[in-house]
């Protein structure tokens, strides 16, 4: 049996033999990220970097002028990337090995990006230091939760070498759930757990409910990543194996872009390798801090495809950093996909987590288990609940969602066994299937 300390040891022993490339990215990222005049410093010497490779190298920005102002370069998303692709590659890494990144496309079409090597490295050692807030290491045993495709398994020998256990969310169920619950009874060298955080809230509930304690389990921490972490989901996991628990923000086209600070609890950006704007909903210009707008992200290591200005799709706020443990600005709030924003009656975008406090409240009366909430028009709306035989609150609940929404809304209620999980294994909480600039586009028309 190889040890944690010597699949450590092997891990840094090879990354110093080809010029400790990681450990150079990982003793970066500690430094910046502690330092906020060295942080400006860095940011200003990798944008600078950047944006003159990318019009040295690139025919999307050959015409920009790499000594201008951030602000010159133009905004884009996953449609003009997509479209554009080859424009967007750097000559520099054509034909070389590079490492393919792609979406799941549970909200649209697929997006595959590629990664060079000194980004992938940079990448690693991002996961490293943040993942070590919740109390990974390399070397320790984890298990990981996450769709697992023909294509994407893990070899019995990569995962041996990770010490990593894989748990497939595809299909989630009793069964599924009791094998985990099993494997974890088995096998408690497994301290982290690393997933989605429905599927984990859902395995913590399962647990809870065959009487399991914390002390069953060897599990010293879990991190939530993909979806919100609400706090009766927080709360069920905790009491379910009582550890560290936290959360971050990515994405696979980038990687971590915000980490929830084990201090203050709140989310850092991670500066150290991302540049943040927040724009306008309507317009590619910057709002005051604290104003929710579009998330855009420049990030200042992938240069086999740079990604200037990148429109993640996500909605937040970002405010001047007052904790003490890191010197990196708050994401003051994650508001989720804007394609999934839902209005009021009245036309007005409501902030998703509007409704927590409600779910929240019934969640930990012990009367739901599941819900998701859709916007099908401009005032109708569906609510799916799963719940159980003691739920009597239907008519509380349409009164204060109309409180929300305003008292024409028109609420209809599903009760259902289980909400559905996407392809991807995650579970889609708040659905919007209403656009609003098409209702005025109709009536400019009409």
């Amino acid at each position: 049996m190889i040890t944690t300390s010597a699949r450590k040891a092997l891990f840094w022993g090879l990354d110093y033999m080809q010029g400790a490339p990681i450990y150079t990215h990982l003793c970066n990222i500690q430094q910046v990220t502690a330092d906020v005049s060295l942080l400006g410093e860095h940011q200003a010497q990798q944008l600078k970097s950047l944006l003159t490779h990318a019009v040295q190298t690139t025919d999307f920005y050959k015409n920009y002028d790499a000594s201008g102002q951030l602000e010159d370069f133009p905004v884009v998303d996953k449609n003009i990337i997509r479209e554009s692709f080859e424009r967007f590659e750097s000559t520099v890494f054509k034909g070389k090995k590079l490492k393919v990144m792609e979406t799941s496309g549970s909200t649209g079409t697929p997006f595959r990006v590629v990664q060079n090597s000194s980004k992938r490295q940079r990448v690693l050692a991002e996961l490293i230091y943040f993942n070590s807030l919740v109390g990974y290491s390399i070397g320790i045993r984890h298990a990981f939760f996450r769709t697992i495709e023909f294509n994407s398994r893990k070899s019995s020998v990569k995962l041996f070498m990770q010490n990593e256990v894989e748990f497939d969310v595809r299909i989630q169920d009793v069964t599924s759930f009791e094998q985990q619950r099993l494997t974890l009874l088995k096998d408690k060298r497994v301290e982290i757990l690393i997933g989605y955080s429905s599927v984990i809230y859902d395995l913590a509930r399962h647990i809870i409910s065959q009487g399991n304690s914390p002390e069953d389990f060897g599990v010293k921490g879990v991190l939530c990543l993909a979806e919100p972490l609400y706090p009766n989901m927080r709360d069920t996991i905790r009491k379910a194996l009582d550890c560290q628990i936290l959360s971050r923000y990515s994405n696979q086209e980038c990687g971590v872009l915000a980490y929830e600070c084990p201090t203050c609890g709140r989310f850092h950006l991670n500066t150290a390798n991302y540049f943040f704007e927040i724009l306008a909903l309507d317009r590619d210009e910057p709002i005051s801090p604290g104003t929710p707008g579009r998330i855009v992200v420049t990030d200042l290591y992938n240069y086999a495809l740079p990604m200037i200005r990148y429109d993640t799709g996500d909605i937040g706020s970002i405010v001047p950093n007052d904790c003490s443990k890191f010197a990196t600005p708050i994401l003051n709030s994650l508001e989720g996909r804007r394609l999934d924003s839902v209005y009021d009656t009245a036309g007005r975008r409501l902030v998703s987590f509007i409704f927590d406090d409600m779910f929240e409240a019934l969640s930990r009366l012990g009367m739901l288990k599941q819900f998701q909430f859709i916007q099908e028009d401009k005032t109708h709306y569906r609510l799916r609940l799963c719940v159980n035989e003691t739920f009597s609150e239907e008519e509380s609940v349409i009164e204060k969602l109309k409180q929300i929404l305003g008292g024409d809304a028109q609420i209809e209620i599903d009760y259902v066994d289980e909400i559905p999980v996407l392809n991807s294994g995650k579970r889609k909480y708040i659905v919007s299937l209403y656009d609003p600039s098409k209702e005025v586009l109709t009536s400019s028309n009409t």
